[in-house]
């Protein structure tokens, strides 16, 4: 059923599963306007952040076979697991310190007759111990990056009068604008409105239907094409790379599709066979391998999950040439674009900064926006923002009680090495009365050190359960 006639109905709970998969920008902001105001329920499955961050609430995250729910948008998600992860190591960290503590004094002890009793007990602890797991996450990333060989020079691109099309008919046009050396400029657009065909004719695919196209010195173009009509649908993973570089060692090879998460038997697989995630793995795979100083990208993030994405968006940062891509990913642009080319179907304006720049340029004054419900979303927005911030104040307090539960047990840990250095102290062998103070003085540490850590367990569970059920 249409997206548009299911919220015709206003169903009590609505289920988007990708909705913003195919739809230009214009359709993205009309839909995210809309559901910041719809009355019911909404449950959401994106790899969209830019609509995360405009639309939820909440999130939950599905994370080695656990569910795990955050409050806030996508980046107070991303900053929350951040968080959670730390805590969770910090406390796997304390509880295997505490773990060889333990052990290491069921080991000197169980076999002397006046320190057996302590021993066992301790023993007794370790087996009721609910040992925690190394905190990990799912998170597998690509990891890689673009080079160049050499600097192009600083006139990289320069478009006049330009018109777009195919077999002679205009698609849109004329277009005059240009791109200089470090640039990373991003095309945006409705759909069908030519931006790839724009590429194209740019990369000489195809002819221009009239106009000019002046490409700079010393280009090394690498392109990245979102039909991946580059790849050979017969070869498998490992020929479609090593055909190109027959030069390079096996190992070399493997070693980079590796890096891409093509691992094992993968590379074997014929391309064809290939998810779509798959396929744009691969074609990045064998654009990294070459150098380059002008990069042009076609819907780099298709089919990416969202942590590709972001490596992606890291190794564009990095990259220290130029770059051009087209790309329906508001989120995407706003980490790489340098400026903005907004595509009309009779003209392009370049823009500089990234979309939110884009849109503040463009954005109509007060008076010439119409009153509507999704006016309503900033009210919405801060409640959940008030939220947040409760929610993360109820945390901090717990875990400055867990941190300084902590300190207590790392002072009563040195007081308790500190007492047996000093019995250990050849002076002292003849010295019973001293000796026995000692013991009597290290026995009360022993056991306020055995309450503390009671008291650390109590209050680390109930941070565990906390960030659970928040």
């Amino acid at each position: 059923m249409a997206l548009s006639k299911i919220l015709l109905q206003q169903p009590d709970l609505l289920i988007l599963d990708e909705p913003t998969n195919h739809l230009d920008m214009d359709v993205l902001s009309w839909l995210e306007d809309y559901l910041k105001g719809y009355p019911g329920a909404l449950l959401v499955v994106s790899h969209d952040r830019y609509f995360l961050d405009r639309i939820v609430t909440k999130v939950y995250d599905l994370d080695q076979g656990t569910l795990r729910h955050y409050t806030g948008n996508y980046s107070q998600f991303v900053n929350h697991k951040a968080q959670w992860l730390a805590s969770e190591m910090k406390h796997y960290d304390q509880q295997q310190k505490e773990i060889a503590k333990l052990e290491d004094f069921v080991n000197r002890n169980l076999v002397r007759a006046s320190t057996t009793k302590r021993a066992q007990a301790r023993r007794k602890q370790l087996d009721k111990m609910e040992k925690m797991d190394r905190p990990m996450t799912d998170d597998q990333s690509i990891h890689f990056s673009f080079h160049s060989e050499y600097p192009s020079g600083n006139e990289v691109l320069t478009v006049t009068d330009l018109k777009i099309g195919y077999d002679e008919m205009t698609v849109a046009g004329p277009f005059s604008f240009e791109e200089r050396q470090g640039q990373r400029l991003g095309i945006i657009g409705p759909n069908g409105i030519g931006k790839s065909t724009l590429l194209k004719t740019i990369l000489g695919q195809l002819p221009p239907i009239t106009g000019t196209i002046k490409l700079g010195a010393n280009l090394q173009i690498g392109y990245y094409d979102q039909e991946q009509q580059q790849l050979h649908p017969d070869k498998t993973v490992l020929d479609e790379v090593w055909d190109e570089h027959p030069e390079i060692d096996e190992t070399e090879i493997r070693t980079l599709l590796g890096s891409f998460l093509f691992t094992g038997e993968d590379v074997f697989k014929l391309v064809k066979d290939l998810s779509g995630g798959q396929k744009a793995r691969l074609e990045l795979t064998k654009l990294s391998f070459n150098p380059m100083n002008y990069l042009i990208l076609d819907e780099p993030t298709n089919h990416l999950d969202i942590d590709s994405r972001e490596v992606l968006e890291t190794a564009i940062n990095e990259f220290d040439g130029t770059v051009l891509f087209v790309s329906h990913d508001r989120y995407f642009i706003n980490q790489v674009a340098t400026h903005i080319l907004a595509v009309n179907p009779d003209h392009a304006t370049v823009y500089p900064g990234n979309y939110d720049d884009y849109l503040a340029a463009t954005a109509p004054t007060a008076s010439d926006t119409p009153t509507t419900n999704s006016q309503k979303a900033p009210s919405n927005q801060q409640q959940a923002y008030q939220q947040s911030k409760e929610v993360q104040r109820a945390r901090r307090k717990i875990q400055r009680q867990v941190d300084d539960i902590e300190q207590q047990m790392e002072g009563l840990e040195t007081k308790v090495n500190e007492i047996q250095a000093e019995m250990n102290r050849p002076e002292l062998a003849a010295d019973i009365g001293k000796l026995t103070d000692l013991q009597k003085d290290l026995d009360a540490t022993q056991a306020q050190l055995e309450e503390v850590e009671l008291a650390w367990a109590s209050a680390a569970e109930e941070l565990e359960t906390f960030d659970q059920e928040n």
